[in-house]
């Protein structure tokens, strides 16, 4: 009986290797996909990675308003345990890879938790200046990684559609939402700068002045990377447009969302330039650009008024 029942499974296994229309996974890539499943490593990082991070985050600021020579032994052992959880974060990635057989960031799925690895990527770019931004860049990629668990977010790797079979899938959407992890630290930043900035004891203000001027020093950095990188993204993608419908520029939903964060960014970094006394009015400016961003990232997709216009909803799954 079960002799049998295997015979008809090889038979059937033939038949889907013959007909089928794209290759079918290997051995191995069903194995890793079995572990893949069961191994849940990217609701493990987000667990591991709001944790660590929150702790990270507390005691550094303990640290900064009454320091104490214990605490600095506590915060060495939590950044390593957040460089363990990236690893375990890319190891997720690089098995989705290889079980679809393209860069896994080509739905919404995909696209949280490779923004998720980016913002984490930005915490780590920036451990040696402070492990400050490393607790909050940890923090934030878990809370993406934990919205991308949740149930209204489909998990499955899905073939590609056509128009996205294309090597500028892996050059253009890596380069752009790349930028998206860089410009969520700033953002970050510039929240936890404001709250020092608003401490209402004058001697604490006066404390954290040194601080207040690091992170925005950092912000700007990371400010300044993520804008290069939307800027190379937007190009990148405009190239691909015109490969794939003939034309650069469209005024797509997305396209004109795009533009109008990059018009957004630029304006902040030109008034920091330009009044670099005005720390508040600036930070409004920047959690605006941040609106924008998450608009153009993720919000597009459900605007009734994109739906059957835009060419980029088509990762809704």
């Amino acid at each position: 009986t079960w002799e049998s029942a295997g015979e008809v499974l090889s038979m059937m296994n033939v038949y889907q290797q013959k007909q089928s229309a794209t290759p079918l996974l290997t051995e191995k890539q069903v194995l890793w996909e079995l572990f893949y499943n069961k191994a849940r490593l990217f609701f493990w990082s987000a667990m591991g990675y709001m944790a660590v991070g929150l702790l990270l985050l507390i005691f550094v600021v303990g640290q900064l308003l009454k320091p104490r020579r214990w605490v600095k032994t506590v915060i060495i052992p939590l950044v390593a345990l957040v460089v363990l959880i990236f690893l375990l974060h890319t190891s997720g990635i690089g098995i989705r890879w290889y079980i679809s057989g393209r860069a896994p960031w080509a739905n919404a799925y995909e696209s949280m938790i490779y923004v998720a690895w980016a913002t984490a990527l930005a915490g780590l770019l920036f451990i040696k200046r402070s492990s400050m931004t490393l607790a909050l860049a940890a923090f934030f990629a878990g809370i993406i990684l934990f919205v991308a668990n949740l149930n209204f977010m489909d998990p499955e790797i899905t073939p590609l559609v056509p128009v996205l079979k294309s090597y500028w899938l892996m050059i253009h959407v890596a380069v752009i939402t790349a930028s998206y992890g860089f410009f969520g630290i700033s953002f970050l930043l510039g929240l936890l700068t404001l709250a020092f900035m608003s401490a209402g004891n004058p001697s604490k203000v006066a404390l954290l002045q040194p601080h207040i001027r690091e992170l925005r020093i950092i912000n700007e950095m990371s400010l300044h990377i993520g804008l290069y990188l939307l800027t190379a993204g937007i190009f990148l993608g405009a190239v691909w447009a015109n490969e794939s419908w003939g034309r650069y520029w469209g005024w797509d939903p997305k396209e004109t969302w795009a533009a109008a964060t990059w018009f957004s960014y630029l304006a902040y970094i030109h008034f920091r330039l330009g009044r670099p006394a005005a720390h508040r009015k600036a930070l409004v400016g920047l959690l605006v650009s941040f609106l924008l961003l998450q608009m153009c990232w993720y919000g597009i997709n459900y605007l009734p008024s994109a739906q059957g216009v835009s060419v980029h909803t088509y990762n809704l799954n």
